[in-house]
């Protein structure tokens, strides 16, 4: 047995956005350095054992320096959340998740929170 390895690490959440378009009830598995290795869908993932769940939208590969980057998707907040997304999106990012929004129009409200995974 290798009790070195780290082990894979797994995330539920409302939404995740990806390139292709949202995906609703997410479950993301994540190897040891965070990468995102398997996505699947998984409407009631309070059964399963050692399942983090974060409400809000997954975001993978946002910018390292996210914050900075959430302030201004703030700054526009007239439009869609999966536009900004799509144009802010860095390969070799993290893994945030983005709570507060409205989930009718997919658009930031003033109590929109971003929190880097």
């Amino acid at each position: 047995m290798n009790f070195s390895a780290q082990p894979t690490r797994r995330i539920a959440s409302n939404l995740l956005w990806t390139s292709g378009g949202i995906v609703r009830n997410p479950l993301l598995t994540l190897g040891p350095d965070g990468r995102v290795l398997a996505v699947e869908s998984c409407p009631e993932p309070d059964g399963l054992a050692a399942t983090e769940f974060y409400s809000g939208l997954l975001v993978p590969d946002f910018p390292a320096d996210y914050r900075t980057a959430f302030e201004r998707l703030c700054g526009d907040s007239a439009t869609p959340l999966p536009e900004l997304l799509a144009q802010t999106v860095t390969p070799g990012g993290v893994l945030v998740v983005i709570s507060g929004l409205d989930y009718d129009s997919l658009r930031l409200t003033p109590e929109s929170l971003i929190r880097k995974l």
